[in-house]
């Protein structure tokens, strides 16, 4: 009787997260809205797993006798559908191989992305927690100085051990020629996540020969922001001060983020050098070569975000009412200017956190203002945190940013790709 309670309650739980994951309807569940948004993420980028799971709730229930008489064999029924729904869901994502295969075809090495017939396709199916064996990461490593931790401490003395980062590169990087540095900012609404999120952009950057720099920093509303922005500007100091003995090169800099972290990825990129957010590090310069935003707050003000406004002005940066004058100072929309770094932005097309408009809308007023090179790939099927799991999804991303980034590296003036590992071949 136990047993049959638990998988009724999974089947409708799946069939309901398979449903809304397909429709690209987000139920409204107060309190538990962030679990809601991981569980449609996890339907749409791990399906296969989620079917294994189901089989084998099937077997256990079948050999108990749970599926004796009519309520039973129809939850059996419901089940069955939504594993075909799941079928659907997986065969969904080669959407995005072609939708990125596309987007990068003008500046690609001509490497073709992993399909269903691809062992690297599979590796990364069968093993959600795919990780590169050839990358090492150093991990905890402190950014702040000594006056800046003791300015941490006084909200909260944990706030010190957020001002740290992780630094990922090749177990056989050379320290010889100096390798493109990518610093990421996690995201989480400002108010959660952390650096050790196991994005596959980050390891898949690393694998190819990129050193890469994950970072954290102080959390509201312990911290209110513009503490976040500050601490993101001290990682880039120090990446710009320290890089260089674990192979990077200071000069080229790439800074992305998603959801919350792509807010401070693209202020931070588009206020370069500006003396009010960088207290104590005025002459250090503060620019970056180009920015990738993944599911993005590009605009606190507007009408596509019309919940954020209040949320972000009283929880997040602590005042009393809302300021429009400081969320637009804090927008990327509102921060557009006409000679930017390149951008390269990604957004799901189910995202129902941050609507995907606001991403639109954000490249069409930099076409419009810019000269700087800017790209817009949408991910079909893509739910707000898709990139978080290691799925075909985000490994199609992932080789996506890397052809855009070395693009960008080449324009720059540093050569062709010739630097970038080609030990890992994607397409098999």
């Amino acid at each position: 009787m136990v047993f049959a309670i638990i998988y009724y309650t999974f089947v409708l739980l799946f069939a309901g997260l398979t449903y809304a994951s397909v429709e690209g309807r987000i139920p409204v569940v107060p309190r538990l809205q962030y679990l809601v948004v991981l569980g449609l993420s996890l339907i749409s980028e791990w399906p296969l797993p989620v079917i294994v799971l189901k089989i084998v709730l099937i077997n256990i229930a079948s050999l108990l006798g749970v599926f004796r008489g009519i309520i039973p064999q129809l939850f059996y029924i419901v089940d069955l559908l939504n594993m075909i729904g799941l079928v659907v869901i997986f065969i969904d994502a080669d959407e995005a191989r072609r939708a990125i295969e596309q987007a990068i075809k003008s500046y690609s090495d001509q490497r073709e992305l992993p399909s269903f017939t691809s062992e690297t396709f599979w590796q990364r199916m069968v093993n959600p927690h795919f990780v590169p064996q050839n990358v090492f990461q150093y991990a905890d490593i402190g950014y702040a100085t000594h006056s800046e931790k003791s300015e941490a401490t006084k909200n909260d003395f944990e706030q010190v051990n957020y001002l740290t980062l992780d630094v990922y590169a090749r177990k056989d990087i050379s320290r010889s020629t100096s390798k493109p540095v990518f610093m990421y900012i996690h995201g989480g609404e400002w108010i959660r996540g952390d650096k050790a999120s196991p994005y596959p952009l980050i390891r898949h950057l690393a694998e190819v020969g990129w050193v890469v720099v994950s970072i954290n920093y102080r959390l509201a509303p312990i911290s209110f922001y513009p503490s976040q922005l500050i601490d993101a500007k001290r990682a880039l100091r120090w990446v710009k001060q320290n890089i260089e003995h674990f192979g990077g090169d200071p000069k080229f800099i790439a800074v992305a983020g998603d959801d919350a972290g792509g807010q401070i990825a693209a202020v931070l990129a588009l206020t370069p050098n500006k003396l009010e957010y960088q207290p104590g590090f005025e002459n250090v310069d503060t620019s970056v070569k180009a920015c990738v935003l993944i599911n993005a707050i590009t605009d606190l003000v507007g009408e596509q975000n019309s919940w954020i406004s209040d949320y972000f002005s009283k929880k997040i940066a602590g005042r009393q009412t809302k300021d429009i004058t400081f969320l637009r100072e804090h927008s990327p929309l509102h921060l557009i200017k006409e000679d930017p770094v390149p951008f390269l932005v990604f957004h799901g097309d189910r995202d129902t956190s941050v609507p995907f408009k606001s991403s639109s809308i954000f490249v069409e007023e930099f076409k419009k203002n810019c000269k700087a090179e800017i790209q817009f790939i949408p991910i079909p099927g893509g739910h707000h945190v898709y990139n978080l799991f290691s799925s075909p999804r985000s490994h199609y991303q992932a080789i996506g940013v890397e052809q855009w980034l070395n693009h960008i590296h080449s324009e720059e003036g540093n050569g062709d790709y010739a630097w970038v590992s080609k030990e890992h071949d994607f397409s098999d």
